[in-house]
């Protein structure tokens, strides 16, 4: 009897111990974590935390004719960048832009969401300072321009124009977004040569052509390239789109080196399981018979084809100070917002406690 009632004890204390072995561990882990996502904000640009993270910044978006590139666009202005809109020659019209920074012919469906949707913005702006209430006020803009990664001259003309858009005394971009890309899926036995030739062109070739034009812009900023890497497309039907994806991946760790003594940072962004096809999908129009006009329409058209997660991503990839080569833009688990959730709480603690000692100095 008394050894199994020692050996009853010496579970119970086993258990205690583990107990609190593994609370132990899990403080010291959520310290770690902590620790390092304070640090991160630390490295973060002065004016991250501000309302227009992005003033003073110019950014170029390749593509906006994409729901993707137009999401993004719409994003980095109302953080307060400068952007300029590349649509393709054939899609915005004229070359050349107004007094407004938009394309007089520029009449394609993306074209017109982003007219409406930066209309109702400016209108929301001024209905703010009017008010006198400057909290929330936009200060960014957009600037649109033709552009076309397959073409030599339209590439060299668009450098003339945001060259022409920048202040008085500033030449260059603190960033370039390469929305643009191609995706046709089919069997490998019934695909068209022709649009192998069309992926590799605009997704590869295309990458190059892009990086070659704006390199002195970005070289003056010491900015970044973002360039999007592969998604989870696997099997029939994907063959040559996954060829081309992963030659972009390749030529982006090669431009990686190449570019980092001029001070360039190259970025890829991995869609993950986000699917391809809405990343270069054009944008959706509203056809409902209850919308009263056009515009209305176009104003509430959804561009948001990828989740806030993944724009905060692309915040973070534009303004840390030292970028990582490679970010996804897949939604965190539960498992990884929780913890997430537990170490913000943590980190806004400690940050509440920097900003009241500092106000006793």
């Amino acid at each position: 009897m008394d050894g199994e009632s020692m050996d009853d004890e010496t579970v119970v204390v086993l258990a205690v111990q583990l107990a609190a072995l593994t609370c132990i561990a899990g403080s010291l882990l959520l310290y770690l974590l902590c620790k390092i996502r304070g640090g991160r904000r630390l490295e973060y640009d002065a004016e991250f935390t501000s309302l227009n993270v992005g003033t003073g910044r110019s950014v170029l978006v390749t593509s906006a004719e994409s729901a993707f590139g137009l999401q993004l666009v719409l994003h980095l202005s109302a953080l307060g960048f400068r952007v300029f809109a590349g649509f393709r020659a054939g899609e915005s019209g004229a070359a050349g832009a107004t007094a407004d920074g938009y394309h007089a012919e520029a009449d394609c469906e993306a074209a017109r969401v982003l007219r409406a949707k930066m209309k109702a913005r400016q209108a929301l702006v001024e209905a703010r300072v009017a008010g006198v209430e400057e909290s929330g006020v936009v200060r960014g803009s957009i600037v649109t321009l033709p552009l076309d990664v397959n073409r030599e001259d339209v590439l060299h003309e668009a450098v003339g124009i945001i060259r022409r858009h920048l202040p008085a005394g500033e030449d260059g971009l603190w960033g370039v977004i390469n929305t643009a890309g191609l995706c046709i899926k089919g069997k490998l036995e019934v695909q068209d040569l022709t649009q192998w030739d069309a992926m590799l062109k605009t997704n590869v070739i295309g990458l190059l052509r892009c990086a070659r034009t704006f390199m002195p812009l970005l070289r003056t900023k010491k900015g970044r390239l973002l360039t999007i890497g592969t998604g989870m497309e696997m099997g029939s039907g994907c063959v040559a789109y996954c060829a081309a994806r992963h030659a972009v991946v390749g030529a982006s760790a090669a431009l990686a080196q190449e570019l980092h003594p001029h001070g360039i940072h190259v970025i890829t962004l991995q869609p993950d399981t986000i699917p391809s096809e809405k990343l270069f999908a054009k944008p959706k129009i509203c056809t409902s018979s209850s919308e009263t006009s056009s515009s209305e329409r176009y104003l509430k058209c959804n561009v948001e084809v990828v989740p806030a997660t993944a724009m905060q991503t692309i915040e973070e990839a534009l303004l840390t100070v030292s970028p990582k080569t490679l970010y996804h833009l897949a939604s965190p688990s539960p498992l990884s917002n929780y913890i997430a959730a537990i170490t913000d709480r943590f980190t806004h603690a400690h940050d509440k406690k920097v900003v009241a000692a500092s106000t006793h100095i």
